[in-house]
């Protein structure tokens, strides 16, 4: 599940068949970045087939050396974006989660031989804010959880994520209370914009966006 808060432009987007991907920074090379992996994807699956388009070749072969070369020219600007992919697998050990920077820098949430496996990322605004998030998310998480309360710790994380931009200087997680009291003034002003990628092998394209309304139906307290 991708999720976030807002409503003023959309940061959740379908990229093919078994990815999606999220985004925060300036609209426009969000839109070109968006556009670009698309094209790559539909390509791939042409020339090749659908099974063989790979969020792995497409971020670490196409988007990301664009992103260095961008960020590496000394006449030309970088572009100023913050990108979360995932890909839903055949079955849950093959869901894979990739970060990239506006460097073109990726941090794998997946399984990697470096790396634990984590079956959550975030994107933020500073690395401060998105290790919190990251850290109330660990804390969280359970295996085989629920659509509500997966639900419930995406919204609590975003509201985590969103005090520590406020504040500037938050360096541990608040208090339930203050959370609870924070997500519940920002559901009043903000849309909610998700979208989840479903393991349903009889479904070719594993994607659907998620209403605001079925969501707030199951959040409660």
């Amino acid at each position: 599940m991708f999720f976030t808060l807002g409503g003023a432009r959309q940061k959740i987007f379908e990229i093919y068949d078994r990815i999606a991907m999220g985004a925060i920074g300036h609209p426009g090379d969000i839109e070109r970045l968006r556009m670009a992996a698309i094209e790559l994807a539909s390509t791939e699956g042409f020339t090749r087939s659908t099974a063989d388009v790979s969020l792995r070749r497409l971020v670490h072969y196409s988007l990301s050396p664009v992103m260095k070369s961008a960020f590496e020219q000394v006449y030309g600007a970088p572009y100023l974006a913050r990108m979360l992919f995932a890909e839903v697998g055949e079955r849950p050990e093959e869901d894979l989660f990739l970060r990239v920077e506006y460097d073109g820098e990726i941090a794998t949430s997946g399984t990697t031989f470096a790396q634990t496996r984590q079956d959550f990322a975030a994107l933020s605004g500073t690395r401060q804010s998105r290790e919190l998030m990251e850290s109330f998310l660990k804390a969280q998480y359970a295996p085989d959880t629920s659509f509500e309360a997966a639900l419930k710790s995406a919204l609590d994380a975003w509201s985590v994520g969103h005090m520590a931009l406020q504040t500037g200087d938050a360096k541990e997680l608040p208090e339930h209370s203050a959370v609870t009291r924070h997500r519940l003034e920002q559901l009043a002003n903000s849309g909610i914009e998700a979208g989840i990628l479903e393991r349903d092998p009889s479904r070719g394209i594993r994607y659907r966006a998620l209403l605001d309304t079925e969501l707030r139906t199951l959040i409660h307290d």
